[in-house]
C-alpha cells in the first residue's frame, strides 16, 4: 500500500466530495468498509442512509453551539494530523532509526506502524467531520435556529466561518496555524505569551457565563 497516496486521497476526498442531503441528516456514502482488517481501523462500518427521527423529538437551539465548536475542533486537528503526516513522511526511517523503529520505555513503534496509525487518524477524522457538518445543515434543526438569541446565533455563525475556512483545505490552514505560533513564539517573551493565553480563556468563559 502507498500510505502516502492513501492518506492525500483520504483528504483529497473530504474536500471534494459531493455530499447528497435529504430533508433528513442522511448522507451517501462510498467508503470502502476495512473495519474487520485492525490495522485499518480508521476504515469503519458505512452507516445508514437516513436516520429514524421521530416528530417527539425538540432539538434543543442551546446545543448548536457545542457541536459546531466540536466540527472546528475536529477539521482543525485533521488539518493538524495531515500536516503531521505529511512532514514524518518525509523522514527516511535510515536516517532517524536504526532499527526501523521510534520511542522507548514501552512506547516503542515501527515507523511504518506509526504512519499508518496517522493514516487511520486522519481517515476517522474526516469521517467524523463529515458527519458533523452534515448534522449542522441538516433541515430538522431549522426550528431550533428559530428560537436562538442573535447573540448565539452570531456566534454559531462566526463558528461556522472558521469551519468553512478549514474545510477549504485543512492541511494549508493547520500549516498557516503552525508557522504563526512560531512567528510569535520568537517574538513574544514566554511570559507575555502566557498572560495572552490567560487572558483569552478568561474571556471565553465570560462569553460563555453572558450569551
Amino acid at each position: 500500500m502507498d500510505e502516502k497516496k492513501t492518506a492525500r486521497q483520504i483528504a483529497d476526498r473530504f474536500l471534494t466530495r459531493e455530499i447528497k442531503r435529504t430533508k433528513t441528516a442522511g448522507e451517501v456514502r462510498f467508503i470502502k468498509d476495512r473495519g474487520g482488517d485492525k490495522n485499518e481501523w480508521g476504515w469503519g462500518t458505512p452507516g445508514p442512509i437516513e436516520r429514524e427521527i421521530g416528530s417527539d423529538f425538540k432539538f434543543n437551539a442551546k446545543n448548536l453551539k457545542p457541536l459546531a465548536k466540536t466540527l472546528r475542533a475536529t477539521l482543525a486537528s485533521m488539518g493538524h494530523a495531515l500536516s503531521a503526516y505529511d512532514t514524518f513522511t518525509r523522514l527516511k526511517s535510515a536516517v532517524i532509526s536504526p532499527d526501523g523503529a521510534l520511542g522507548g520505555k514501552g512506547y516503542i513503534q515501527k515507523i511504518a506502524d506509526m504512519r499508518r496509525q496517522y493514516m487511520n487518524s486522519i481517515e476517522a477524522l474526516s469521517s467524523l467531520a463529515d458527519t458533523l457538518y452534515d448534522e449542522m445543515h441538516a433541515a430538522h434543526w431549522d426550528p431550533a435556529q428559530q428560537e436562538q438569541s442573535p447573540r448565539e446565533r452570531e456566534q454559531v455563525k462566526n463558528i461556522m466561518q472558521d469551519v468553512e475556512e478549514i474545510k477549504d483545505d485543512p492541511e494549508e490552514w493547520a500549516e498557516e496555524e503552525e508557522e504563526e505560533d512560531m512567528a510569535e513564539g520568537a517574538e513574544e517573551a514566554p511570559a507575555d505569551k502566557k498572560s495572552r493565553k490567560q487572558a483569552s480563556r478568561v474571556a471565553e468563559r465570560y462569553l460563555e457565563r453572558t450569551k
